[in-house]
């Protein structure tokens, strides 16, 4: 497995840890960010990789910064 990909599932439980401390479902978490559940399922078991405007859109709705998402993976 390439670092790359470690790095996707990493940030992939990090997501899934954001969305879940919120008591949000992936169907709500896509509404209130305006993303496919679909990508939100594949992001969480790092099928996907997340570009800058998807992260600074997750890092707003859950308040939180960019970086703050990111420290540590």
């Amino acid at each position: 497995m390439g670092m790359s990909n470690q790095v996707n599932i990493n940030f992939g439980k990090r997501l899934k840890q954001l969305r879940t401390k919120q008591g949000w479902t992936q169907v709500y978490m896509a509404e209130h960010v305006g993303l496919d559940r679909s990508y939100i399922s594949d992001m969480e078991n790092g099928k996907k990789a997340i570009c800058l405007p998807t992260l600074q859109a997750l890092a707003e709705a859950f308040g939180i910064s960019m970086a703050k998402i990111l420290r540590g993976l």
